[in-house]
């Protein structure tokens, strides 16, 4: 009888389970507005001079890409790491506004740090990996540059 009572109560628990998990958004702390996940200084001829801080990751998985990108509403600015397989990691710095024709792109090559690391935590949310995501960067080009850190614990 214990047994079925066990079985019972944990069937039980999981429709409270996942309102719990469904009341907050992944990676939300519970406070008033978004948080910010980094600053990133950009200095740009295309882009001009902006602080970007982050508060949205997003997983690159959502446009077939091994990264992340890094969004910050406040700017319009999207900081993008992608993971090529021949070429390495790279950073892209866009207008979410207009993204082709506002871009700045650095390779590893261009950076005196570059570090990264884009973990999988084990989770996947409609076929989207969550991975956690930490970035550190200061690269330059004639008329270029980018410096900071971001991270985020959750990025789907």
């Amino acid at each position: 009888m214990r047994p079925r009572f066990a079985v019972l109560l944990g069937i039980g628990m999981v429709p409270l389970l996942v309102s719990c998990l469904a009341s907050r958004p992944v990676g939300d702390s519970g406070s008033s507005g978004p948080q910010a996940l980094g600053s990133l200084e950009v200095a740009s001829q295309v882009l001009g001079n902006h602080v970007l801080t982050p508060t949205v990751c997003t997983s690159g998985d959502r446009q077939q890409f091994l990264g992340a990108d890094l969004s910050d509403p406040g700017t319009s600015l999207v900081l993008r790491l992608a993971v090529d397989p021949l070429e390495g990691p790279a950073v892209r710095v866009f207008s979410a506004e207009a993204p082709f024709d506002r871009s700045v792109v650095f390779r590893r090559s261009d950076c005196a740090v570059f570090h990264f690391s884009l973990d999988s935590t084990g989770w996947r949310v409609n076929d989207v990996e969550d991975n956690r995501v930490t970035l550190q960067l200061d690269c330059s080009r004639p008329g270029e540059h980018v410096s900071g850190s971001a991270s985020s614990s959750h990025c789907t």
